[in-house]
C-alpha cells in the first residue's frame, strides 16, 4: 500500500468527488445540446437552451448554468448550445487523429474503476471528456463547503482524477502532444481567470468567495480564528467594493497577507530556515542522490531530474530535501526563507526541457490506496508529490544563503491545471527572510528546499508536535541548520 499523503488536493471519500463530477456532466451535456441521461443531440448549436429543453421535457434548471456562460451587467440573460471551443475542438480532433493517444484514451474508461453510485450522470468517453473541459474554460471555481470544497478548486483534477492510476491514462497524460493541448486548454484557462469576468464567484452568497463561510474559512487556512479575527484583518482588501477590490478570481487567488500575519520568526538567525509557503509538511529526506528511480516506491528524489540537469546539481548530492504541499486556500505567494543572495532563477516546464509543454496528470501509479472499507483513494496526484517533482511545471530559485547554510535551492512545483510558477527576483538581488521570490497561480501546489551536504537539518517541533505532518504559516521557524564537525 502507498504512503498517504500528508496533504491532499481531493476529498478522500470518493463520492465526494463523483457527485460533483456528476452534476458538472449533466450542465456540460446539456450546455453542448446532448441529453443528460442518453447523451443524444437534442439541440443544434445557438439554439436556446431553456426553449429546448422546455420542447422535449427534459426538467432542467437553467439558471444554474449562468457561471459557465460570459454575461456582461446589463446583458439579457440567454443559454444558448455551444460548440466546442476552437482549442478544445482541436485537442478532440488531435485524440481521434493519433493512433496511439486514441488508444490511450478509449483504453483508460475500461481501466479506470466504475463510480460507486450507478445513478449518477459519469464520464463515458473522451467526448463527454472533452466537453467538460469546454465548460471549465470560462468557468471560475466557487466556494463549496465541506470536504466538495476540495475538488471544486482543481476542477479539471476532479474530472480526470478517475483515470490517472490506470496504465492507459499514464501513458495518456505523459505524452507530449497531449500535454500540449493541455497547455493550449490552461493557458486560455489562464486568461479567463485573470479577467474581469472571473470575479463573477466573488460575491456574498451562495457558493460566492465572499459569503461568510468562505471567508471564515480562508482566515482559518491563514492560522486565524474567525469568531475573533475577520477577513480584512488578515488580508489586503477593500470592503467598500463589492468584490472587495479583486479584479479577477486570480487576484483572489493570490491574495496579499497583511505583513503582521506572515512575520518571520527569528529574522537575523542564519541557523534558523523559515517556511517559505502557508503548507503542510510532507517529508524531510536525506543523502540526495543525483539520479535515482524516482517512479518507484521508496526512492522518491532523483537531483538530476529536478533540477534539470543544472550545472549546480553536484552541489546538492547527499544533501537533504524538505517538501511541503499547499492547499488551495492556503496563501500562494513564496517568501525567502533565508537571508542571503540570488545565485540564478530557472523555469522548468515539464518533463524534458528547455521548453518542452508541462507534465500535467502523470502519477506514480499504485493499488489506490483503499481505505479499511476497501473504497479507492482517488488523489493520486497528491500521493504523487515526490514523483512529481520531477516532471511538473516548476521553478528554480538557487540562493546564497549565510552561513551556515550555505547555497540552497527554492523549487516551486506547479501540478495539474496549477500550472503557473511565477518568478519576482533576479540574479544578484539581495534577500531578507520574508521577501517575496513569487507565486503559485490557480490551484495547490508543492515546493522544496535543497540543501548542500554537510550540514546538519534538523526539524523544529511546531506547537509540540513533529514537524512533518504538521501545517505550517509562512515566515514560520522550521528547520535549523548547523556544519556538521
Amino acid at each position: 500500500m502507498p504512503q498517504t499523503t500528508v496533504g491532499r488536493w481531493l476529498p478522500q471519500d470518493p463520492a465526494a468527488i463523483e457527485t460533483f463530477v456528476s452534476d458538472l456532466l449533466v450542465r456540460s451535456r446539456i450546455i453542448h445540446g446532448r441529453h443528460p441521461r442518453t447523451r443524444a443531440r437534442f439541440a443544434e448549436v445557438g439554439e436556446n437552451l431553456e426553449t429546448a429543453t422546455s420542447r422535449l421535457g427534459i426538467e432542467f434548471d437553467v439558471g444554474c448554468l449562468r457561471q459557465h456562460y460570459c454575461i456582461t451587467t446589463g446583458q439579457a440573460v440567454v443559454y444558448t448550445v455551444r460548440a466546442l471551443d476552437p482549442i478544445v475542438q482541436e485537442f478532440q480532433d488531435y485524440i481521434e487523429r493519433e493512433g496511439v493517444v486514441y488508444a490511450a484514451f478509449n483504453e483508460m474508461f475500461e481501466q479506470a474503476p466504475p463510480p460507486q453510485n450507478e445513478a449518477q450522470a459519469k464520464i463515458e468517453n473522451y467526448v463527454d471528456l472533452m466537453e467538460m473541459i469546454d465548460t471549465n474554460l470560462t468557468t471560475a471555481p466557487t466556494y463549496t463547503k465541506g470536504v466538495s470544497a476540495l475538488v471544486a478548486a482543481v476542477p479539471f483534477y476532479g474530472i480526470i482524477c478517475r483515470f490517472c492510476n490506470t496504465s492507459a491514462g499514464y501513458n495518456a497524460f505523459t505524452h507530449p502532444g497531449v500535454n500540449e493541448r493541455f497547455c493550449r486548454v490552461f493557458t486560455a484557462w489562464h486568461d479567463y481567470l485573470t479577467s474581469t469576468a472571473s470575479a463573477n464567484v466573488i460575491y456574498d452568497g451562495e457558493g460566492g468567495w465572499l459569503s461568510t463561510t468562505a471567508l471564515n474559512e480562508m482566515v482559518t487556512e491563514a492560522g486565524g480564528n474567525p469568531e475573533q479575527d475577520t477577513f480584512e484583518n488578515f488580508y489586503v482588501c477593500d470592503t467598500s467594493d463589492p468584490h472587495y477590490g479583486f479584479k479577477s478570481y486570480d487576484e483572489l487567488f493570490v491574495r496579499e497577507l497583511k505583513a503582521i500575519h506572515r512575520a518571520v520568526v527569528c529574522p537575523t538567525d542564519p541557523s534558523i530556515v523559515n517556511a517559505a509557503c502557508s503548507s503542510t509538511v510532507h517529508m524531510l529526506y536525506y543523502n540526495l542522490k543525483k539520479t535515482d528511480r524516482f517512479w518507484i516506491k521508496n526512492t522518491p528524489y532523483s537531483l538530476n531530474h529536478i533540477l534539470a540537469e543544472d550545472d549546480l546539481v553536484d552541489t546538492f548530492v547527499n544533501g537533504t530535501l524538505f517538501q511541503a504541499i499547499l492547499g488551495s486556500l492556503d496563501y500562494h505567494r513564496w517568501r525567502s526563507p533565508v537571508n542571503g543572495t540570488v545565485v540564478k532563477t530557472r523555469l522548468i516546464s515539464g518533463a524534458t526541457h528547455p521548453n518542452p509543454p508541462p507534465t500535467y496528470y502523470a502519477a506514480c501509479l499504485d493499488d489506490g490506496n483503499p481505505d479499511d472499507k476497501g473504497k479507492p483513494d482517488l488523489d493520486v496526484v497528491s500521493r504523487s508529490q515526490d514523483f512529481v517533482t520531477a516532471i511538473s511545471t516548476r521553478a528554480l530559485i538557487f540562493i546564497q544563503a549565510d552561513e551556515p547554510v550555505g547555497l540552497m535551492c527554492f523549487v516551486g512545483v506547479g501540478l495539474g491545471e496549477v500550472s503557473t510558477c511565477n518568478i519576482v527576483v533576479k540574479e544578484g538581488q539581495v534577500l531578507k527572510k520574508g521577501d517575496e521570490l513569487g507565486q503559485f497561480h490557480f490551484g495547490g501546489s508543492t515546493h522544496c528546499l535543497i540543501f548542500q551536504p554537510g550540514l546538519t537539518v534538523t526539524p523544529i517541533d511546531q506547537d509540540g508536535k513533529d514537524l512533518v505532518g504538521s501545517k505550517v504559516r509562512v515566515g514560520k521557524d522550521i528547520l535549523n541548520v548547523a556544519k556538521q564537525v
